[in-house]
């Protein structure tokens, strides 16, 4: 399918839609979802179960010409583009109106319910599951320095925030879409992982685009003290060179800590870790006369051989070389 013939499909399948009153919805919602009070409101609780298959997202139509839908929360990331018309939503009880080409995006714990749309009211809903933000996107974000960006990426429970971008009259944005649509509406082969690209595209060109200045200079900043927070934490527990506790002591997921340690130094933890073993090995074979095993065992190196190895691809020499001199 190409982009001329988008306008006519999009139609078609909002009016192959069903439709249902709000008594309808609300009796359906009471006996699927449980509900949680939240500022002394009802909140149905989505659950984790959708179904995603093998894939990283799900695309969705929120039609024309339907009745209001209780407040809710996902579980996952949602975005929520208005195709056409205007798309009216409550986001943790503050009123938000969408207009074609605009875009809102929320993280997974964001109460929101949908106000009754119009006959030319159209929205494309994208829910991401957290193996979207693995391996490529994870290096992304981390280029970008964006605190929703990196939030979005890093489940959590405390998470619960939520972005407007005015992209009306955004070709790329709007671009992107499209893809995403015209690949949905007519599948072939490899559109999932197409459709998983242009939905990168698309979050990287919001976050880059328009999140303030103001932001980023606050993320850079933060990102900086990161870096220096990883560097002491390695000189504290180079012995045990754990990448998971370390990001559980920080309070990072270990994906994003991993890519931002390599952007920020230009080394992978493995070999910061492997740096600061060298140095104290160094150090206590200048200062002391333990010999090289226990040197190495000292520094988190069981294997002697291995102790060897790294010694002398550090300092081009061997232990013994290097107390010697």
């Amino acid at each position: 399918m190409n982009t001329l013939e988008l306008p006519a499909a999009v139609r078609a399948a909002d009016q192959a839609m069903p439709r249902h009153t709000g008594g309808e919805i609300l009796d359906h919602f009471r006996q699927k979802y449980p509900v949680v009070e939240l500022d002394g409101r009802e909140v149905f609780l989505f659950t984790s179960a959708r179904g995603f298959g093998d894939r990283k997202h799900i695309v969705a139509f929120h039609s024309s010409e339907f009745a209001t839908v209780p407040e809710h929360i996902y579980q996952y990331v949602l975005i929520t583009y208005c195709y056409s018309g205007h798309f009216r939503l409550v986001v943790d009880n503050s009123a938000v109106t969408l207009g074609a080409g605009d875009c809102f995006v929320a993280d997974r714990h964001v109460p929101h319910g949908v106000l009754p749309t119009g006959p030319d009211d159209i929205a494309i809903n994208i829910i991401l599951n957290d193996r979207f933000f693995q391996r490529r996107m994870m290096t992304d974000i981390a280029r970008l320095h964006a605190s929703f960006a990196t939030a979005l990426a890093t489940p959590g429970d405390s998470h619960a925030g939520w972005r407007v971008y005015r992209t009306a009259g955004d070709e790329l944005a709007r671009t992107c879409i499209e893809r995403i649509l015209c690949e949905h509406l007519d599948p072939r082969a490899g559109t999932p992982d197409i459709i998983d690209d242009f939905i990168a595209a698309l979050l990287t060109h919001l976050f880059r685009t328009y999140e303030s200045d103001q932001e980023r200079v606050r993320e850079d900043e933060k990102y900086s003290t990161l870096i220096g927070d990883v560097r002491g934490y390695i000189e504290q527990n180079y012995a045990d060179g754990n990448l998971g506790r370390m990001a559980a002591a920080l309070g990072y997921e270990s994906t994003y800590l991993s890519s931002t340690i390599r952007q920020g130094t230009g080394s992978t933890f493995k070999q910061l870790v492997n740096e600061e073993r060298m140095r104290h090995a160094m150090l206590l074979l200048r200062s002391s006369k333990m010999p090289v095993y226990d040197v190495a065992r000292e520094v988190g190196i069981s294997n002697l051989t291995q102790f060897y190895k790294r010694f002398r691809e550090y300092a081009d020499c061997t232990p013994q070389e290097y107390r010697d001199q």
